[in-house]
């Protein structure tokens, strides 16, 4: 492992920012929302189900593709062209000319917002509805699952299709509930809603539960399996998320090492290898557990890993995947983890993260050990990948502290904040080549 003294200067920097201390609730319960199923494109359907309050013969949904509507292409459709037109051809040819230079947006829509029309033919009448107003007063009563989902995305929600954790509909006596997300953030960090709406009879759109759900802030606590399914922390706070985050990925390095545990039996490892990866797993044990505490402590709710079962990988797919995950991710968690023991205006996420720490540091040189077992056993073209393996996640690092942070994680939790963690990252990278563990040596 790289020599702590660089570690040791980099963690004198500490950070103060002064937060109301945050309080919990409990997170919202999606049990009895009924998933959304996804269209043929794999979108989320906007028309199958709807029921308008005058039948249609058909309806077809289309982006614009051009400011003037002169291109557009279609998304859905539902019924049969001019099924009750008395003149068939000709009311075709207006469903193919219709055309507006208006439209309305569909979900939620950041950055470049695609505009959309509907056409609605009833029997000879083909009409273009551009405007949201048109298009609720069009679809009248909310009677159906469908109408509620799609009031829901005219209020700039996005409900999720196929996804029962982020998308959904329930009756709710005359009305129903949806589950759907939207950005609250976009920047400093990047974080996403989840919320329960109460779309009324009428067609009106209420919040009335919500919680963050997490977005990635430079966790780096542990060591990710192969085959691990992410899915985000939640929390009626950031704090109480990002705990919820860290959580699920001490209790995914559980599964870690007992894959590795078996893997280096298998490659008949040295005994003292097998051992040390095994007493790594019940560590991440009790820091998963120390980890749910937190998220609790702070309105968390965390949500076990899920995990797919991989083959015994080859010597070479072991020694990328403990450069990235061990050598370097590990490594810098194990750093983050002690700024956080120093830092966190908490005093219980202090006494956690230092104890958390200092196993983890034991971890790190675990995955040096392994290294340094697995090198000679691989060819020079085999190193060489290891090497680009172990840059690509170097460079990541370096890409997560470009990333702004949440005040109150850099408070509550002592995340460092962007400027310090553009310094831990590159004084580890620097570290790690004093220290002779990069490429070309």
């Amino acid at each position: 492992m790289p020599s702590s003294n660089p570690i040791d200067k980099i963690l004198h920097h500490v950070l103060s920012l002064s937060l109301a201390p945050l309080v919990g609730a409990c997170g919202i319960d999606t049990d009895g929302f009924t998933t959304v199923a996804c269209g043929s494109a794999g979108d989320t359907p906007y028309l199958a189900g709807v029921e308008p309050g005058d039948p249609a013969d058909y309806i077809e949904l289309r982006e614009l593709l051009a400011p003037t509507g002169t291109g557009t292409r279609t998304l859905e459709s539902v019924g049969v062209k001019c099924a009750g037109a008395t003149d068939r051809p000709a009311c075709e040819e207006k469903i193919a000319a219709a055309a507006s230079s208006r439209g309305f947006s569909l979900g939620e829509c950041i950055g470049s917002c695609p505009s959309h029309v509907l056409i609605v033919s009833t029997r000879d009448e083909v009409l273009v509805l551009d405007t949201r107003d048109e298009v609720r007063a069009w679809l009248g009563p909310v009677n159906t699952p469908a109408d509620a989902v799609l009031a829901a995305s005219l209020e700039d929600y996005s409900v999720r299709c196929d996804h029962p954790d982020e998308g959904g509909v329930r009756p709710a006596g005359d009305a129903y509930e949806v589950l759907a997300t939207r950005h609250t953030k976009i920047c400093d960090p990047v974080e996403r809603t989840l919320y329960v709406l109460a779309v009324g009879e009428g067609g009106g759109v209420q919040e009335l539960e919500s919680e963050v759900i997490a977005s990635e802030s430079g966790v780096c606590i542990g060591r990710r399996p192969a085959g691990l399914q992410r899915t985000a922390g939640r929390g009626a706070t950031r704090v109480g998320a990002y705990f919820a985050d860290v959580a699920q990925l001490e209790a995914a390095s559980v599964w870690a090492f007992e894959a590795l545990g078996r893997e280096l039996v298998q490659h008949r490892a040295p005994r003292p290898l097998v051992e040390r990866a095994r007493l790594a797993g019940r560590d991440e044990v009790r820091h998963a557990r120390l980890m749910r505490r937190l998220s609790a402590r702070y309105g968390g709710r965390w949500e076990p890993p899920r995990v797919e079962p991989r083959p015994v990988r080859s010597l070479e797919e072991l020694a990328i995947d403990n450069a990235a995950e061990g050598c370097v991710r590990e490594t810098y968690g194990a750093l983050v983890g002690t700024w956080q023991g120093r830092c966190a205006r908490d005093p219980l996420v202090r006494r956690v993260m230092t104890r958390i720490a200092r196993d983890e540091v034991r971890h790190a040189k675990l995955s040096w050990a392994l290294d340094a077992w697995l090198r000679p056993r691989l060819s020079p073209a085999e190193r060489r990948r290891v090497e680009d393996a172990r840059r690509a996640a170097l460079a990541g690092i370096e890409e997560e502290a470009r990333r702004g942070v949440d005040p109150a994680l850099v408070a509550h939790a002592g995340v460092p904040d962007e400027r310090a963690s553009r310094a831990l990252s590159r004084n580890f990278a620097e570290a790690l080549a004093a220290s002779g563990h990069q490429a070309g040596i």
